[in-house]
């Protein structure tokens, strides 16, 4: 298999590298519209005097954000079922989620499906925009991190399908 290496192009935002030029589109649209979040914390938590570099904060960062996965998984539990992922999926095929993005998962299925959001309890997903306009802001980090694996990883690399990928993030699907 032969591969083509692409040229990295990288620009400083607000003193923050981002590097471009690589990135399928999700994924570079993801990286720039999370950018003031990024530099935020970047300026909030490296070289603050904590000692911690640049590196070491976004390491930190990864860290928080994966123990709050592993301890919000749990509360998806039972929430969804395998229709209601792949409803999700057809919403969002190959997503890379940015920040505000994940507050309007029950308003971007409605919109997908053609429901008015305010009148969407006549619908036959009501029961799913319910469930997804009740999930705290960790919860929708979660089911977006759950779904961009379950696309990624899972179908793509594993193979699997998004119940039995879901599970093995301890998720358990109805």
């Amino acid at each position: 298999m032969q591969t083509t290496e692409k040229p990295i192009a990288i620009t400083f935002i607000d003193g923050l590298p981002v590097i471009t030029g690589i990135l399928p589109m999700q994924s570079q649209q993801a990286l720039t519209f999370s950018h003031d979040y990024t530099a935020r914390y970047m300026l909030e938590h490296a070289d603050n005097g904590s000692g911690l570099s640049w590196h070491n904060a976004a390491s930190l960062a990864a860290a928080r954000y994966e123990w709050v996965l592993l301890e919000t998984r749990k509360s998806l539990n039972n929430l969804f079922s395998e229709g209601d992922i792949s409803a999700l999926n057809d919403c969002y095929p190959g997503a890379v989620f940015y920040p505000h993005q994940m507050n309007r998962i029950a308003s971007d299925l409605c919109d997908h499906l053609g429901i008015d959001v305010d009148a969407y309890e006549t619908s036959d997903m009501a029961p799913l925009i319910d469930t997804l306009r009740g999930l705290d802001a960790a919860q929708c980090m979660t089911l977006a991190d759950a779904l961009e694996q379950a696309w990624y990883r899972g179908m793509k690399q594993e193979n699997l399908s998004p119940k039995a990928f879901f599970a093995t993030l301890g998720i358990d699907l109805t």
